[in-house]
């Protein structure tokens, strides 16, 4: 019986969750450097706070996923904060127009 060979096209969880992370952080110091200031209303503000919830998340799944060995948890923190990194660039997206 011969051994598998892992394939060449297996995805790298460690790469997708850092990058995920460094850009959820950068994502993280520049809406803290823009801060709520702008939000006068209700409904930026909210939109302003989701948005750094969001973005927290996924920096913290992103880490999570870093730290893990099991490669099937590792495989879904990285992609869980991909989609909330993706969630939250389109909050931004949202709260750049609104303003």
């Amino acid at each position: 019986m011969a051994a598998t060979s892992p394939s060449s096209h297996d995805p790298h969880y460690d790469v997708l969750a850092a990058s995920v992370a460094g850009t959820a952080a950068t994502m993280l110091t520049l809406l803290a450097m823009l801060g709520g200031s702008s939000a006068d209303t209700v409904l930026l503000k909210t939109l302003f706070d989701a948005q750094l919830l969001v973005v927290e998340l996924a920096m913290i799944i992103g880490i999570a996923g870093l730290i893990r060995r099991d490669e099937a948890q590792k495989r879904r923190l990285s992609h869980g904060a991909a989609v909330l990194l993706i969630l939250g660039t389109v909050l931004v997206g949202i709260g750049a127009a609104a303003v």
